[in-house]
């Protein structure tokens, strides 16, 4: 209990120099492109997010969870940084695999990992779940595999 309140207290603090409000235009995992409007649109985002080769796993983890368990008031939106990738891989079957193994939802495929920054996810995070209220300001971040203990955070962050 005591940790949770730490935490929770630590991501307030931070959530005041993290906002979205950073224009950003990205293709998610089929090509479309969206925009820093399109994604916070007046509803509560829950965001996952990753920059680590184990992350498509983490991500359709946390996909499955929050489908299952989040409000359905709340807009649920991926975001892969993809800085760290070779060259030569092609984006194509980066987004072939977001493809098959997250289809229901947009991940956001962020190249230059600019975006992801700027929202204040970690560096090196293979999964992290952050919380916007509907401006678009970060209420929060839970790092971690998808399990009733992190759910449990994500979902507490939510605004009333």
């Amino acid at each position: 209990m005591t940790r949770t309140i730490f935490f929770i207290l630590g991501s307030l603090l931070f959530t005041a120099s993290v906002h979205a409000g950073t224009e950003f235009k990205l293709n998610d995992q089929y090509g479309k492109s969206h925009t820093q409007a399109d994604i916070f649109s007046g509803k509560p985002v829950i965001m996952y997010a990753g920059m680590e080769r184990k992350t498509p796993d983490e991500m359709e983890a946390w996909d499955r969870v929050l489908r299952d368990k989040a409000p359905s008031t709340v807009k649920v939106v991926g975001l892969s940084n993809l800085e760290g990738v070779p060259f030569f891989v092609p984006k194509s079957s980066i987004n072939k695999a977001l493809v098959k193994q997250v289809p229901k939802t947009i991940v956001l495929c962020d190249w230059e990992g600019d975006i992801y920054a700027k929202l204040g996810f970690p560096k090196g995070a293979t999964i992290a779940v952050a919380v916007f209220d509907e401006k678009g300001n970060r209420l929060g971040l839970v790092t971690g595999k998808a399990n009733d203990q992190h759910l449990d955070q994500v979902l507490a962050l939510l605004p009333d």
